[in-house]
């Protein structure tokens, strides 16, 4: 079984930042989906459930270096006016939504970059309201 890569290279690489994150959404979307199907079958024997899901059986993963590539033409995003500081805390709040919905797929150590993604938007907003 070939191992399928959500989002695709070429379709995160298209358009502005904003339609990047956009991009980024769906394929998170659509990975939560599969890999909550996958969950959902049931495991055939012992040794398979005490063995867990190992790479060889894994259909499907999230391609972590198109997110990054996001997160880090946000980061170099200017801050120079309280307009551009508006701009980049948007674009953290939706990269923010990204990791939320990888977070419902099974991957609950996101919670800690979503919520440090969002202390990073609201310090840029000029506020001192932290999440907990």
């Amino acid at each position: 079984m070939a191992l399928v890569f959500y989002p695709n290279p070429d379709d995160v690489e298209k358009g502005s930042l904003l339609q990047r994150i956009d991009t980024l959404m769906d394929a998170a979307e659509r990975f939560k989906a599969v890999v909550m199907d996958e969950s959902a079958k049931p495991v055939v024997s012992e040794d398979e459930k005490k063995r867990g899901l190992i790479p060889r059986d894994q259909g499907v993963a999230f391609n972590w270096e198109e997110i990054a590539k996001v997160l880090r033409s946000v980061r170099e995003m200017t801050e120079s006016t309280k307009n551009d500081k508006v701009k980049k805390s948007d674009h953290l709040k939706k990269l923010a939504e990204v990791y939320e919905v990888l977070r419902g797929a099974k991957m609950s150590k996101l919670e800690a970059v979503r919520l440090a993604l969002i202390n990073e938007a609201n310090q840029l907003n000029g506020g001192s309201s932290q999440v907990a």
